[in-house]
């Protein structure tokens, strides 16, 4: 749906319209949307080519596709704005965003949890545009065949849960977000259980009565996310006896009404993230074999840094501009030195540890270069 954001009046005939997209297709969309002949069209998906016909002046009506993940594109409406000639009308397309907003439940010392917040994880951006331009870097050819693999496996299986295995900060929960962009979910809720409290804690002694209000608690959750995608993040740092209450609950498939109408069939996905693998967490004793069982048909391996050290530059680069587009900001480049420290730094919290030392350094970085000494400040010990 077209917006017109700004009209010049003016007796003068239409001669021609400018349709900038990313896409052949968000081009045709945004032609339907206007009532013109199709001799007095132009259209273009490569931004510099647009910018180039916009300078020769001949354009009245200029058309643009702008979302969150092609911040650039106000560049090219700037330009039209403030170019001599004939422009009179500026119309800009906005497609709905493309960022998740999930809705979280955290849980507490008694292990049930509470609906907290709602929050929009601003790695989200950076990584969903460079999924979808299909960023050159192994790290995210490796992620995306695995990605592609678990999809192919949900949908010929009829199988509705997945298992994302990886070490702290590969993005786990990101990418869930990602699958759920990629979906017909996208307009349904992305709910966010934050298994791990904030410290440890002792095992609970579990009676009938506690195992009833987890039970109805988890119905509720699963009410939330119907028809979305329902995400329990680090699954492992639950009870082992809530595991096991949870593992009976995801093998029924279904859950209790909130309205008293009775249960119903969950309709939507099930992702389940962990740090351990399967073998440690037996081994250590933080892991049902019930739930195991259930949850481990489609499973989803995330890649640490450390495998794909070489892409680190690449990744650097592309989650700099990417952020900066995204927040309509100047990209900023990374200096000689910058890229040093980053290539030598050991990135235990892998990704979202790059991702937030990039941030941090953009945020207070006042130039269009990234220093050293900036990179260098803002890097966790």
């Amino acid at each position: 749906m077209s917006e017109k954001i700004s009209v010049q009046p003016s007796e003068k005939r239409i001669s021609r319209a400018l349709i900038y997209g990313p896409t052949a297709e968000e081009v045709e969309k945004m032609r339907q949307s206007l009532p013109l002949i199709d001799d007095c069209v132009d259209e273009f998906t490569d931004l510099k080519t647009a910018k180039q016909a916009i300078l020769t002046g001949r354009y009245s009506i200029v058309l643009a596709c702008y979302t969150s993940l092609n911040p650039e594109v106000k560049s090219l409406l700037d330009l039209a704005r403030n170019t001599p000639g004939c422009v009179q009308s500026i119309c800009v397309a906005q497609e709905p965003s493309s960022v998740v907003m999930a809705h979280v439940w955290d849980v507490g010392k008694n292990h049930l949890f509470t609906k907290s917040k709602s929050e929009v994880d601003d790695l989200t951006i950076p990584l969903h545009a460079m999924f979808s331009d299909r960023s050159p870097a192994k790290w995210f050819s490796n992620l995306q065949s695995e990605f592609q693999r678990v999809r192919r496996y949900n949908e010929e299986s009829g199988n509705n849960i997945v298992l994302i295995i990886g070490a702290q900060g590969t993005a786990k929960y990101t990418v869930a977000q990602i699958g759920h962009l990629h979906s017909d979910r996208k307009r349904a809720p992305f709910v966010f259980v934050n298994c791990k409290l904030p410290e440890r804690h002792h095992q609970l002694l579990w009676d009938d009565k506690d195992k009833g209000f987890f039970t109805n608690n988890i119905n509720a959750i699963m009410e939330n996310a119907d028809h979305g995608t329902l995400y329990f993040h680090e699954i492992d740092h639950l009870d082992i006896e809530a595991q096991e209450i949870l593992a009976d609950i995801l093998m029924n498939g279904k859950y209790t009404m909130s309205d008293g109408k009775g249960r119903t069939v969950f309709s939507g996905l099930i992702i389940c993230s962990m740090r351990h693998s399967f073998e440690e967490g037996i081994e250590n004793g933080i892991i049902s074999r019930k739930l195991i069982q259930v949850i481990s048909r489609n499973i989803l391996k995330m890649p640490s840094l450390n495998e794909f050290h070489d892409d680190i530059p690449t990744l650097a680069r592309e989650l700099t501009e990417h952020y900066c587009m995204s927040q309509g900001k100047d990209v900023k480049s990374l200096s000689s030195k910058a890229m040093q420290i980053i290539m030598d730094h050991v990135w235990t919290r892998n990704i979202r540890e790059l991702f937030k030392t990039i941030k941090d350094a953009i945020n207070i970085t006042t130039g269009k270069r990234i220093s050293d000494w900036k990179t260098q400040a803002r890097m966790t010990p």
